[in-house]
């Protein structure tokens, strides 16, 4: 039976001693079945030439050639055949100049005279695997560095060996020697959390998860996390180190969070174009440490805004103090938003911290900003310039870091004209205007509000489920609400005491909200109302939502109806499969 022909280790012999090349090319091929096979060169140009224009497996490298001597020899050959593990050759008085080589990447090297075949055969195999191993770790490095997830190793104690460049930059460093050394578990928001993954890896051999952290500009991320172990091979027992794949999913989970929430933010509830705006400006604003101005009418909820403002931001762990300038006389704000020392006015038996204290380091909010008096705008702004204060009968200069959040609902452009309010201040606190709109603004949210307010009132008094009826959803449409979500609560709360049903019917609303000339409000306008006197039906719904692209709420103002009547009909036409007249 034929033998199947393996393929030869070819190597280059770069020698010029005729006696060496005879006795080493016979230690190599000079018995049956021999793996070698060897071509020589007495140059080393003529070796050159040869590795450009054929391929070989290895090459031993005499250092004293005619053309070329000592490790300048080697160094010329290893630019020309990087690829090529190369063995140096020596004489009995060379073996510095051996190690020399080593240092500069030669596989291995052998004594002239000291060479029998086991030994320069075995010398070669070992030179070839190892040069395998290092293109196929090089090949690895580079797959690694190339990658677009960020990845990491770690020691068995999770402290950071290696990084790549995607896990630099996607947490903003500028060097591996910046990170290496540091803890893995450093680099999550939660550090029991890294530390339970951790134990997770070295106990399971993986693990795969969502993490949160941080970039060093506070920046938020959230991450898919793989993570394993690696051990020995072929020794199941013995563990080398740890690998954590990150994917960055931050923008992804935005997006989820933006579909998910489109309905509400932070306690703030709309689809109104308006409010999908509103939401974006707040996470917007959130991401940078500025001065934010909210403006908008009373009951609007400029606080809520204020506190998602917060929450979204890298502060979110930090205090959030709120003040309403507005409710308290000149004296008492100062002390209030400052604070004062023991015996500064008759009642002050103790040293009290302000606000503005509390809030270091997180965010201060001031509501009714446009209702300070003038002496106190002075003091406010050299807060605002200097982050200095001083507590009211106190000496000592303090140093806060905090981040103002104001809101108003008066037009602070026109009590800087009319000069009630400092120009300076105004743009100090004005750096990002961020405007509320009021309810008559965005009459469309109207049914989504009342829905989520009578679920939250229904709550708080322990009742059992009660719905809006279409009707009174149409009287809430009409109205103008010039006292805004807040008046829209109260109103439904009064219902509910009035409501004994199930269901919430115009007669249960207020008196004044079926009004029409409510005092300094424009009457609402009446095209639906005449439009409502047409009945419902299939082939009208459909027509109009087909019109509209299928949006309820301009299919509703087509058809002259309340959004919550379209819904109703809709939904009772899927029950009965039949078309409903109302």
């Amino acid at each position: 039976m034929n033998k199947v022909n393996k393929k030869k280790i070819k190597v280059l012999l770069v020698e010029d001693n005729r006696l060496d090349i005879l006795s080493t090319r016979k230690m190599l091929t000079g018995w049956k079945d021999s793996p070698f096979e060897v071509e020589c060169a007495s140059l080393l140009s003529e070796a050159i030439e040869r590795l450009e224009k054929e391929r070989f497996d290895a090459v031993l490298l005499d250092l004293g050639l005619p053309d070329s001597f000592g490790l300048e020899t080697f160094t010329s050959m290893r630019a020309q055949a990087a690829h090529v593990p190369i063995v140096v050759l020596t004489g009995q008085d060379d073996e510095e100049l051996s190690m020399n080589a080593l240092q500069h990447g030669a596989q291995d090297y052998l004594i002239k005279g000291d060479i029998n075949r086991e030994a320069l055969r075995r010398c070669l195999r070992y030179a070839i695997e190892r040069k395998q191993n290092e293109e196929a770790l090089w090949i690895r490095n580079r797959i690694i560095e190339s990658s677009i997830n960020p990845i990491a190793i770690t020691d068995l104690q999770g402290k950071l060996t290696y990084v790549n460049n995607a896990f630099l930059e996607l947490w903003t460093y500028q060097s591996a020697d910046d990170v290496i050394g540091k803890a893995v578990k450093e680099f999550w928001d939660k550090k029991s959390e890294a530390l339970s993954i951790t134990e997770a890896v070295c106990s399971e051999g993986s693990w795969v998860g969502k993490i949160h952290s941080r970039r060093k500009d506070d920046g938020k991320l959230d991450l898919q996390l793989s993570a394993f172990i690696v051990k020995e091979k072929d020794k199941s027992s013995e563990s080398l180190c740890m690998v954590f794949s990150f994917v960055d999913i931050t923008e992804l989970t935005h997006l989820r969070r933006r579909l998910k929430t489109e309905q509400s933010f932070a306690g703030l509830i709309g689809h109104d174009k308006q409010m999908l705006e509103l939401f974006d400006t707040i996470r917007e604003v959130a991401q940078v440490n500025i001065p934010v101005l909210i403006q908008g009418q009373s009951g609007t909820g400029k606080e809520l805004v204020a506190i998602a403002i917060h929450n979204e931001s890298s502060l979110v762990d930090k205090p959030f103090v709120p003040v309403n300038c507005g409710a308290l006389p000149e004296g008492v704000l100062e002390s209030e938003l400052f604070g004062h020392v023991k015996g500064a006015f008759t009642g002050a038996v103790c040293d009290r911290k302000g606000r503005f204290e509390l809030a270091d380091g997180g965010t201060i909010f001031l509501d009714e900003i446009g209702d300070i008096p003038a002496p106190m705008q002075v003091k406010l702004l050299r807060v605002l310039q200097e982050s200095t204060f001083q507590r009211v009968g106190g000496e000592e200069t303090i140093k806060v870091d905090v981040r103002v959040i104001s809101a108003t609902n008066k037009n602070l452009t026109e009590e800087v004209s009319a000069g009630r309010f400092r120009e300076d201040l105004f743009y100090r606190l004005c750096v990002v205007p961020v405007y509320l709109p009021p309810l008559c603004e965005r009459r469309n949210d109207i049914p989504l509000l009342a829905e989520h307010l009578l679920k939250k009132a229904l709550t708080e008094m322990s009742r059992q489920d009660v719905t809006l009826s279409s009707e009174a959803v149409d009287v809430m449409m009409d109205y103008e609400w010039p006292g805004n979500v807040r008046e829209l609560e109260n109103a439904l709360q009064y219902a509910l005491v009035k409501c004994r049903d199930n269901v919430l019917m115009p007669e249960h609303l207020p008196l004044n909200i079926h009004k029409t000339d409510v005092p300094g409000q424009p009457c609402p306008p009446k095209k639906t109302r005449k439009k409502r006197k047409h009945k419902l039906n299939t082939e009208k719904v459909w027509q109009a939502l087909a019109e509209t692209g299928g949006n309820k709420i301009e299919a509703s103002q087509k058809l002259g109806v309340s959004r919550a009547t379209l819904y109703r009909f809709i939904e009772e036409s899927e029950k009965t499969g039949k078309i409903t007249a109302i």
